[in-house]
């Protein structure tokens, strides 16, 4: 029911096919072809009847077993290859109004069309009714650069000027996932009514099977989810979403063969060049206008899509929730998000949160995404310590390595001062000349990449920035001194610091260097201390959180396609 208008869906699904003979209910994945289309109707609370109109007694058969209803069998005369299905619809409609149905709205779907979920249902009647149209169907979006021929056998653009794809006017191709019409357009001469409306569903979502070619694309589609990652990284943003993301994508193609793309913008080289050594492709955005953003995302058609940024914005997330994704986002803590409402997601989050969380939160160390080389590490924890290492993460934007190596200049002289710079480091030339004044010498390792766990490991003390790194060396067991490196890595290392792993000492810009170079000594002179903030951190960070947070969001897609979203669900 739909604003008091009763709303009846008919599902065509006859038995023969040119092509594929019972195409309609052959297996895909543990299920029919038609019962994936019948698992998005029942989960539309709009829809009161879903009524599957065949010509084949073992087709209804498989409808009713799927929780559909197959009350008459179609005649012959349209159960063949007809040119349109408005006559099949109207067969149906009337055959349902003789048993005293009475539709306002019949919306239609495809049983060749079965990766479309029940958001899209719903969304194109509402537009149906606000907008005062005869019909909305469902689009797939095309900005490729598209040909007719003429008769004289000449090719004529369909494009006004060459250009890049998201320049393009698009063009709307019908996918049949989807139509929603007023009962009246079925006794009208044309085929939708005069006043059309459509809706844009991605190439996923409106994927049609019509042979057997389809249907092995549509299983391996069902098979191997499509995943993208949406991340920066550079010298204004730091690395560590990039490392991040790295370390879950990962863990997703170890558990599931997941087909992993990132989407990155122009404007940071650094988080570019790295992910596009570690072999996943990288769709790149010249502009970061939101639109740019959400045609990328159609274009790949993600079952799951995966946002790691530094913040996520309200317009961008409601956007998102008209995709029919199941949208992951990391995060450090919940004041990441503008919104947590709104629609149905996945958050993982570093950090504990003692408010209410949402459904679908999973949150705290255990859901650390380190990468491999942190997990199962032997940490000795030596009475006599040998060296200090600086990390304050790939751009260092404060450059706090500078400060840290100017404090820690009166260490003695057995202990030595090693700093890593990441790719983004935005003081390296400035750091090298420092240094190089400097009575004591401090090595400055460019870009230490997979090399960086062997050194926490090795250290002693990490003196560092509290990002991602308080959790890797918590998992090494190498106790560490945080300087924040902004507000909200202040708030965040606060909370950090009751684990007993680090010693926070506050906002890196207004800690003194003697404050500095006191914590260290006073660390570095304690055995028994470092002992014990080694134990607490093994305990606490394992590196299995890739894993988990990769079986929290594949076990979370899979309940969003299992369990019905709707009243239906017991029809």
């Amino acid at each position: 029911m739909k604003d008091g208008k009763r709303v009846v869906c008919v599902v065509p699904a006859r038995g023969g096919s040119d092509t594929v003979p019972y195409l309609n209910i052959k297996r895909l994945g543990d299920r029919p072809l038609l019962a994936h289309t019948l698992e998005a109707a029942q989960g539309a609370p709009t829809l009161d009847r879903v009524v599957v109109s065949t010509d084949d007694p073992r087709v209804a058969d498989v409808a009713r077993a799927h929780g559909a209803e197959a009350p008459f069998l179609r005649p012959n005369d349209l159960a063949a290859d007809i040119p349109s299905l408005k006559p099949v619809i109207a067969h149906a409609v009337k055959e349902l109004e003789a048993q005293g149905e009475r539709p306002d709205i019949v919306v239609v779907l495809q049983a060749t069309t079965p990766f479309r979920e029940s958001f899209a249902i719903e969304e194109a009647v509402e537009k149906l009714v606000s907008g005062g149209y005869d019909t909305v169907f469902s689009v797939t979006e095309d900005r490729t650069l598209n040909w007719r021929a003429r008769s004289d056998g000449a090719l004529v653009p369909l494009f006004a000027r060459e250009g890049r794809r998201e320049e393009q006017e698009p063009v709307y191709k019908e996918n049949g996932a989807v139509v929603a019409m007023w009962r009246r357009v079925l006794d009208s001469p044309t085929r939708f009514g005069e006043k059309i409306g459509y809706l844009v569903l991605d190439k996923r979502a409106g994927f049609t099977v019509h042979d057997l070619e389809d249907f092995w694309m549509a299983e391996r589609l069902l098979r191997q989810p499509r995943v993208l990652f949406r991340v920066d990284g550079g010298s204004a943003l730091g690395m560590g979403h990039v490392y991040r993301s790295l370390a879950i994508a990962g863990a997703l193609r170890n558990v599931s063969r997941a087909d992993v793309a990132f989407l990155m913008s122009a404007d940071h080289a650094e988080g570019l060049v790295t992910v596009s050594r570690h072999g996943y492709p990288v769709r790149v955005m010249g502009d970061g206008k939101l639109e740019t953003a959400l045609e990328h995302i159609r274009d790949f058609s993600p079952a799951i899509l995966i946002n790691d940024l530094p913040a996520l914005d309200d317009a961008y997330l409601r956007a998102l929730s008209h995709l029919g994704t199941t949208t992951v986002n990391l995060v450090d803590t919940l004041d990441d998000l503008e919104t947590t409402e709104h629609y149905a997601q996945v958050i993982v989050s570093v950090m504990n949160q003692e408010k209410e969380t949402p459904e679908g939160f999973y949150g705290g160390p255990a859901y650390a995404i380190l990468r491999e080389q942190f997990r199962g590490r032997v940490k000795e924890v030596r009475e006599k310590p040998r060296l200090v290492l600086l990390s304050f993460g790939g751009s260092d934007p404060q450059g706090l390595t500078l400060k840290a190596a100017r404090a820690l200049q009166r260490l003695p002289p057995d202990v030595d001062l090693l700093a890593v710079a990441g790719p983004a480091f935005s003081s390296r030339k400035q750091f090298e000349a420092f240094v190089a004044r400097l009575p004591r010498p401090v090595k400055l390792i460019n870009e230490a990449g997979g090399h960086i766990s062997e050194l926490m490991l090795e250290a002693d003390v990490v003196v560092g920035s509290g990002g991602m790194s308080v959790y890797e060396i918590a998992a090494l067991g190498t106790p560490g001194i945080v300087l924040a490196q902004n507000a909200r890595e202040e708030r965040r290392m606060r909370e950090f610091a009751r684990h007993g792993t680090v010693e926070y000492l506050g906002l890196g810009t207004e800690v003194e260097e003697d404050q500095l170079a006191s914590a260290v000594e006073s660390l570095l002179a304690e055995a028994a201390r470092r002992r014990e903030m080694s134990a607490r951190g093994r305990a606490l960070v394992d590196g299995l959180g890739a894993s988990r947070a990769a079986e929290a969001v594949l076990e979370r897609r899979k309940r969003r396609r299992d369990v019905p979203q709707g009243r239906g669900a017991s029809r």
